[in-house]
Formats: C-alpha cells, sequence, structure tokens
C-alpha cells in the first residue's frame, strides 16, 4: 500500500487537503489506472476515515483498524465486488440495506462500488436518491476504468478523481512472470487491466493479437470466412469471461488504432497495417458504435460466440 503514496502523489495530495478540511464529500468516483490502483486508492481513502494514529490527513495503514479495512475486516467498510457481467439492481438493494445500518467501528459507513461500468441502468437509477440525500454518514466510492463509462446522472453527482495511468513496475514484473516479455507488457497495460491480462500469458496475448488482426482482415475482404474464423481461431483462445473482455478491449483498441495509423496521429499499439483497409472512415465510426452495442450485449449475458458471429455479418456487410 505504501507505493501508492509515490504512484498517485496528485490524488492523495488533493485527498489530504480535503481531509483536513473536513471537506469530504459523500460520494467520489475514482477511474483511470488499474483496478489494482483504484481498489489501493479506495481502501487508503477508507482507512482515513478509520485510522487510530491519522496525521496531516494520513492514515498510519499500521494500526488495528487500517489492517483490518485492507484484509476486507472492518464491518463498516462494504465492497460491491461481482464476476458476473454486470451489477443488478438486485445487488445495490442489498448493499443500500447494508450500509443504512448503524456503524460499529466509527461513527461513518463505506460503500466502494468496484468495476461500477457494470452497473445496469436500473441499479444506477436505483442509487441515485441514495447519493442524493445520502442517509446517515454515508461515504460512497465508485471505482471505474473511465468515468465516460457511467450513466451522466451518477458522474453529476459526484467527485471525480482521475488516476495517473503511468506504467506501473509491480504490474509489468507479474505480467513478465507469465511470459510476457517487458515491453509486450508495458503496451498490454495501457490496452487492457492487470486483471483480465493475468488471466493470460504473453504467448496466448500474442495469438490473440493475431487471430483478431487475421479475423479483422477477412471482414475488411468481405469474406464470409469472418463468420467461420470466430469459431476456429478466436474461440478455441477463449476460456473465460475475463478473456472474452480482453477481447473487447483489444477490438476497441483495434479500430483506435486503424484511426492512429490512418491520420498519424498516435502510435498504434496492437497493430502496424490498417487491417480495414477497403473501409471508409464512416464505416470504421459505424463499426466501433456496432462493437460498443456488442459489449453491452455481453454484460447483458448474450451469448460471447454469437455476438462475434452477428459482428462478422455487420462488418462484412
Amino acid at each position: 500500500m505504501e507505493s501508492i503514496l509515490e504512484e498517485q502523489p496528485r490524488v492523495i495530495q488533493e485527498f489530504q487537503k480535503i481531509i483536513n478540511s473536513n471537506m469530504l464529500s459523500h460520494a467520489y468516483l475514482i477511474d483511470s489506472a488499474s483496478s489494482k490502483i483504484r481498489q489501493q486508492v479506495a481502501i487508503w481513502l477508507a482507512q482515513t476515515q478509520f485510522c487510530d494514529n491519522l496525521q496531516n490527513g494520513m492514515p498510519d495503514q499500521t494500526c488495528q483498524r487500517c489492517k483490518t479495512i485492507a484484509m476486507g475486516d472492518n464491518p463498516d467498510v462494504l465492497e460491491i465486488k461481482t464476476d458476473k457481467q454486470s451489477i443488478g439492481v438486485d445487488d445495490i438493494k442489498y448493499f443500500k440495506k447494508e450500509v443504512n445500518m448503524t456503524a460499529t467501528q466509527g461513527k461513518r459507513r463505506i460503500l466502494i462500488i468496484d468495476e461500477a461500468e457494470k452497473m445496469t441502468n436500473a441499479a444506477s437509477n436505483n442509487l441515485l436518491k441514495t447519493i442524493e440525500e445520502p442517509e446517515g454518514n454515508l461515504l460512497i466510492i465508485f471505482l471505474a476504468d473511465s468515468a465516460k463509462q457511467l450513466l451522466q446522472t451518477i458522474r453529476s453527482r459526484v467527485q471525480i478523481f482521475h488516476l495517473s495511468n503511468k506504467s506501473n513496475d509491480d504490474e509489468v514484473s507479474s505480467l513478465v512472470e507469465i511470459g510476457f516479455k517487458t515491453e509486450q507488457a508495458e503496451t498490454a497495460l495501457k490496452i487492457s487491466d492487470i486483471k483480465f491480462l493475468q488471466a493470460t500469458t504473453g504467448e496466448s496475448y500474442k495469438q490473440l493479437s493475431v487471430a483478431l488482426s487475421g479475423w479483422m482482415k477477412e471482414c475488411n475482404q468481405n469474406k464470409i470466412n469472418s463468420f467461420i474464423d470466430v469459431q476456429t481461431d478466436i474461440m478455441p483462445l477463449v476460456d473465460n469471461k475475463d478473456h472474452q473482455h480482453l477481447v473487447f478491449d483489444m477490438l476497441n483498441q483495434i479500430f483506435s488504432d486503424i484511426l492512429s495509423i490512418r491520420y498519424n496521429v498516435n502510435k498504434s499499439l496492437l497493430i502496424k497495417e490498417d487491417v480495414l483497409s477497403n473501409k471508409s472512415i464512416q464505416q470504421i465510426v459505424s463499426f466501433s458504435d456496432e462493437l460498443f452495442k456488442a459489449e453491452e450485449m455481453w454484460k447483458s449475458n448474450v451469448a460471447f460466440q454469437a455476438i462475434l458471429e452477428d459482428l462478422s455479418l455487420k462488418f462484412v456487410g
């Protein structure tokens, strides 16, 4: 946890000022960086509200209360985490009931919503009144890849802190241990989150990149074979939901890379050539929109293979 003070000094210093001024709000949205770093910042913020030895807005992280929060054992610090593709309204209702109970370890209760972008519209809307009129001394911390992934009605009611996306040496090292080359790991961390990358290996990541690029090239040639490629080339490399999430991240990056290559604005990260060279910019934008819709369908538990096959037909048509 000490590394968070070095890796995110700007955000930590801002929170220090807020805490020292007794101006802590009731709801924050923390985005960017990796899920691991976002989680560490949320835990640090929770510790500031319970630490026995708080000094200048900084928790010591060694007292019993700090340790129990870090271990997830403080009954007043609740966290919504799920392996499902979405956080539904029933999940939100359950935790709203829990956080409205009287605090036992201090004067405040804290609700951390990890991967808040997974919240369905119904779940998000169910939280609005709680954000606007929190009961008791409640602090809600939303964690997300990007603030833009949450409804505007949520974003407008919280204070947003963007973390630094600089490369994290520990995360790079963890990927190198499972077969990534250092440069490959650094690039991959710009494309997807550490928890999805750790579900694969350096070689499998490379194979998936090649398979997705090849699939796009088939779509570029309007070949119906692209439909078959989903089953023969992509699906054998996708074993779980983390891999599926990784595929969406990589496809989004491919579309971004295509624009970078065509307009020479940024260095491409995943591909070196325009794999949709026969498609117009208007078509590229349309395909990107279709990819966004496809990811939303996937979050609603539509079968992953069926989604990719449907995209094949749309990209070829």
